[in-house]
């Protein structure tokens, strides 16, 4: 809790912790915000357009990166940059994210997992790895386990979905996402998430943010997307449903993530929680970096991208192992 307290502190009064205050980053609509590769367009279910990058060698072995809530593409920019020496590597922006469709969507894990498996279906692609950060590592479990045909292997990022939250605190959670969305603050809220990601390195934070393709004109739809992506994690978690992934799989957390609400409710770290529920994975390895925040594929991306390589190259089963610098 008293990480949490401090990062309200930075952010709202940052002359007592930080140098500067973390800048207004909601885009003028039409601005350019370019990603690091040419954003191709496809359609799924009909007049839905995912934006999405392909980059590294058409011949290789195919990463799909999934980005997390309110996130976008240049989330993996530091992987991607060096993965695709070895590797093909295609990013998308989720519906209600970055250059993809926004409108009415009810934005649910099954409504993003769809998405995900269909837009695999409209490139042809099957036995990929799929690369999912928090909320995307939940929507790739759900798609390795509701079509095994197309996922080869699982690498999840501080991935939401594993914490055995009762009904109660579910609820109380979607009140408060709620009363962020009905005061129009879910701008304000997705900073302070990147903040506390980033164990307030209000720099760093700073700097995926200024990437990210957030207009100032799409508040609302920004904010039911928020509502109901969180809403749909708590409802739709995987922490039961992990034994049925059938595929190796590697889960990486970081040691100091405290953007689960989890922590603050329980005794337990969100790392503790992670690597305890990743032993019910069937081909399961569990890594914690130690220092690690939630972005831990952006804190620290050569720790990083060397795991998963290793991961891909060949596969350990169900061992927690963690990484200091």
């Amino acid at each position: 809790m008293l990480e949490f307290i401090n990062t309200i502190k930075y952010f709202w009064f940052p002359g007592s912790g930080t140098s500067t205050k973390m800048p207004l980053l909601e885009k003028e609509l039409g601005e350019k915000i370019s990603y690091s590769s040419t954003i191709r367009f496809v359609k799924v279910h009909g007049d839905i357009n995912i934006a999405y990058i392909d980059d590294g060698k058409k011949d290789a072995e195919v990463l799909v990166f999934i980005h997390g809530m309110g996130g976008a593409i240049p989330t993996w920019r530091k992987n991607i940059s060096f993965l695709r020496t070895q590797y093909r590597c295609i990013a998308i922006d989720l519906p209600g994210h970055g250059y993809s469709s926004k409108d009415e969507y009810p934005f649910t894990m099954a409504f993003y997992t769809d998405i995900l498996l269909s837009f695999l279906g409209k490139l042809g692609l099957h036995d990929v790895t799929l690369i999912g950060h928090s909320m995307g590592g939940q929507i790739a479990t759900l798609a390795a386990i509701k079509q095994q045909d197309k996922v080869a292997k699982l690498i999840l990022v501080s991935p939401s979905g594993f914490e055995p939250y009762t009904a109660v605190e579910k609820q109380m959670l979607i009140n408060l996402q709620l009363g962020v969305t009905a005061s129009a603050q879910a701008f304000t809220m997705h900073k302070l998430n990147y903040l506390i990601g980033f164990c307030n390195d209000h720099k760093m934070a700073a700097d995926i943010l200024k990437r990210l393709p957030v207009f100032q004109e799409e508040s609302y739809i920004f904010g039911k997307v928020m509502l109901r992506s969180m809403e749909s994690m708590l409802l739709e978690s995987v922490y039961r449903k992990l034994n049925k992934v059938t595929v190796p799989c590697l889960v990486l957390a970081g040691k100091d993530d405290k953007v689960s609400p989890y922590s603050y409710l329980r005794s337990e770290e969100y790392y503790e929680i992670v690597s305890r529920k990743s032993r019910q994975l069937q081909k399961g390895r569990t890594v914690v970096f130690e220092p690690g925040c939630h972005f831990i594929q952006y804190q620290r991306p050569k720790t990083f991208n060397s795991i998963v390589v290793n991961f891909l190259q060949e596969n350990d089963n169900n061992d927690t192992d963690k990484i200091k610098p």
